[in-house]
């Protein structure tokens, strides 16, 4: 009996990745990717943060788009030209466009956004709206259940 070494997880990336292409051509995005960035997105109380991992890729062909609602982080990685005495026999290294887009579960202050970019990984600090952020109420409790409050509410024929 031959046993197999099956992984989930690579099948669920490759999965992805056909996704992405598939919504990407929908999407009227027309970026011809073959690869994706590695990405981590954080939550706090106040506010979100982006890191991108992008090694090799010139700052300024880094385009950073941050909605009330969505960011957008676009880029191209450009190879050099190989030397004419030397032949490339296999690479893995990122080729071309690409774009990341997240929606965002709150409304966010893009305007008070930061970013930065060192040896390769991009930081973006987004700050929650005011109003996004939770907020504790307190209530007071009256002495009656709410059932007889709505029932007296209701009721006008005594007055």
């Amino acid at each position: 009996m031959k046993l197999y070494h099956v992984s989930p997880f690579a099948e669920i990336d490759q999965i992805q990745r056909q996704l992405n292409r598939v919504f990407n051509e929908f999407s009227g995005d027309n970026v011809s990717s073959n690869w994706s960035v590695p990405v981590e997105l954080e939550e706090t109380e106040t506010q979100f943060m982006v890191r991108a991992l992008l090694p090799g890729i010139d700052r300024n062909k880094i385009d950073i788009s941050i909605t009330r609602e969505q960011v957008s982080i676009a880029g191209e990685y450009v190879r050099s030209a190989p030397e004419e005495t030397k032949y490339r026999l296999y690479s893995e290294f990122p080729n071309g466009q690409f774009r990341r887009t997240f929606s965002l579960s709150v409304p966010v202050l893009n305007e008070s956004a930061t970013a930065d970019y060192t040896d390769g990984v991009l930081i973006l600090t987004i700050p929650k709206a005011p109003e996004a952020i939770d907020k504790v109420v307190k209530l007071s409790l009256s002495d009656q259940p709410a059932s007889e409050r709505l029932e007296l509410e209701g009721d006008t024929t005594n007055q």
